[in-house]
């Protein structure tokens, strides 16, 4: 284990207590147990270390592994024989179906009109109220989602919002974002990337060489006075308003990008998260209380 200030190490486990309150409040809401946690906890802990010995071209034993987190080999030796019940359960790819055909559906040529409005689809050509069309459904689910059938990816589409008919056998994207139902193996799998994206930005932005802003872009912005319910409600509607225009900026110049080709090195994923948070009273009064955070003036937080 690498040799950290005491300070450091104090004020950084102060901040992982806070941080991970509304994991462990999800976590215990849906019968996950301190044990389990635990030892998803450790099994992070080695795969991590594997990765970081690995990466300095070294052999990632569990000797190795062990004398970086200061832990006793047979220990590591028992959390690399446990099953894998932490890795994601699911059979759906990374980025869900109704995703990937709405986002075609709003960037593909032939579903734009004249100024780029979107054009409403058939299901399927055939009809002759379809002809002239320039894309079907069908055709949009075959391009982006191949393999998933058609007629059951337009009917979620549609029971999500996402999707209505208009008539004449004729549908219309009303939405570009596509939120899958709370504790869905998609919007589990939607937490997992959009919590560890973000702490990964801030990891990043705390190493030595991100200082004097050469880190990661990340703002924040907090009501100067508390807002009543009323306005808080307004708020939410503005930003989604807002924030859905300035997202589909974002999403615009991305896909406006040529991919990158075979001469092209280390090419990267990358992209920025948008959410509006609600300030956890209790929790933020717990830490601002804590005398842990060394350095810091009680009015700082």
């Amino acid at each position: 284990m690498f040799a950290v200030p005491q300070s450091v190490k104090s004020n950084l486990l102060a901040a992982f207590r806070h941080l991970l309150k509304p994991l462990v409040r999800l976590a215990i809401k849906n019968g996950v147990s301190v044990r389990e946690f635990s030892q998803a906890i450790k099994g992070t802990y080695v795969d991590v270390a594997k990765k970081q010995i690995t990466a300095a071209g070294d052999k990632a034993t569990r000797e190795a592994i062990a004398v970086m987190l200061n832990v006793d080999a047979n220990d590591i030796a028992d959390i690399l024989a446990a099953p894998a019940s932490a890795n994601f359960q699911y059979e759906e790819n990374q980025s869900s179906p109704v995703s990937r055909v709405l986002a075609g559906w709003f960037t593909d040529s032939r579903s734009s009109g004249p100024y780029g409005v979107l054009v409403d689809v058939p299901f399927e050509a055939g009809a002759e109220s379809t002809r002239g069309s320039p894309i079907t459904f069908t055709e949009l689910a075959s391009k982006y989602c191949p393999g998933t059938p058609a007629k059951e990816l337009l009917d979620e589409s549609i029971r999500t919002g996402c999707v209505v008919s208009v008539g004449s056998g004729f549908f219309r994207a009303i939405k570009r974002s596509y939120v899958p139902d709370p504790l869905s193996a998609v919007s589990i799998s939607h937490f997992a990337h959009v919590v560890h994206n973000i702490s990964e930005s801030f990891e990043i932005n705390l190493r030595a060489e991100s200082g004097g802003g050469k880190g990661l872009f990340e703002r924040t912005i907090i009501s100067d006075t508390r807002l009543t319910r009323e306005d808080l409600q307004a708020f939410d509607k503005y930003v989604r308003n807002r924030g859905q225009l300035f997202a589909d900026d974002i999403d615009n110049w991305l896909t406006s990008r040529t991919p990158p080709g075979p001469n092209d090195k280390d090419p990267v994923n990358t992209g920025i998260g948008l959410y509006h948070f609600v300030i956890n009273d209790e929790d933020d009064r717990e830490f601002a209380q804590i005398p842990k955070i060394e350095g810091m003036k009680k009015d700082e937080n």
